[in-house]
C-alpha cells in the first residue's frame, strides 16, 4: 500500500502544471497553450537574446518569463522561442 500511494505521488508531480480548466500543461509545450488555456500574462517581461551554439554557427533564442496569478499562487513561465522550457509555482 506504501509503495502504491509513493506512486501515485509521483505520477502527480511529474504530470505537470493543470490550469484551473483542467488541461495539464508541462515543460516543452508551445505557449500558445498557456494563452488559451490562462489567457495573457499578469507580467510578461522580456529577457532579451541569448547567444548559442547550433549548426556550427550562433543561433539567438528569445526568451521571456511569463507570471500567472492563479487563487493564491503566483506561477513563473520560461517561455524560449515560444516554447515552455521551465515553470515554477510559488505562494508568495
Amino acid at each position: 500500500m506504501k509503495k502504491l500511494l509513493l506512486i501515485v505521488f509521483a505520477v502527480m508531480l511529474l504530470s505537470g502544471f493543470r490550469a484551473p480548466n483542467g488541461n495539464i500543461i508541462s515543460k516543452g509545450d508551445f505557449s500558445d497553450k498557456l494563452l488559451i488555456n490562462l489567457g495573457e500574462p499578469n507580467v510578461r517581461t522580456d529577457l532579451g537574446l541569448v547567444q548559442t551554439r547550433a549548426f556550427g554557427g550562433i543561433a539567438y533564442i528569445k526568451r521571456e518569463v511569463w507570471l500567472y496569478r492563479i487563487g493564491q499562487y503566483n506561477h513563473r513561465f520560461i517561455i524560449q522561442n515560444g516554447q515552455i522550457v521551465a515553470d515554477h509555482w510559488s505562494r508568495f
